[in-house]
């Protein structure tokens, strides 16, 4: 019976030890994704069409670090992104804030589509209606 209760204590402990390392195993990881997604949202400034997350400039390696800290620091993504677009301009930022000249580049491509749209179903209602008629004959 003594032998019954110390495994039993013994798998408890393991299985207590498991969830805890699930655990850390976890935090890390959402640490590690809002690190590359905050990565992912800001351009190097000397860097072509890069970000911060696929440069590997001295300059993108110092602004990783800096995000690290302040995640450290328990600041939020938004005051991250905003403290990077005061030091460096709304040009630093990969995803354009969709207020004022930045809100024509989101509109544009869905008035785009819309309007090709239109004009495409408009000529083939139009030529099949011809068509229709011309194959009476």
């Amino acid at each position: 019976m003594g032998k019954s209760i110390i495994s039993s204590n013994i798998i408890i402990l393991l299985i207590s030890f498991l969830f805890i390392l699930i655990s850390c195993i976890s935090n890390t990881d959402q640490t590690n994704n809002r690190e590359y997604n905050l990565f992912s949202q800001i351009m190097c400034p000397i860097c072509d069409g890069q970000t911060i997350a696929e440069s590997q400039a001295s300059i993108a390696e110092d602004m990783k670090k800096m995000i690290r800290d302040q995640i450290k620091d328990g600041k939020e993504d938004k005051e991250i992104l905003k403290y990077f677009e005061e030091r460096y301009g709304q040009e630093i930022l990969s995803n354009p804030i969709p207020k004022g000249f930045n809100l024509t580049i989101w509109i544009a491509p869905i008035l785009i589509i819309i309007i090709s749209s239109t004009i495409t179903i408009y000529y083939l209602r139009k030529n099949m209606g011809a068509r229709s008629d011309n194959d009476s004959f």
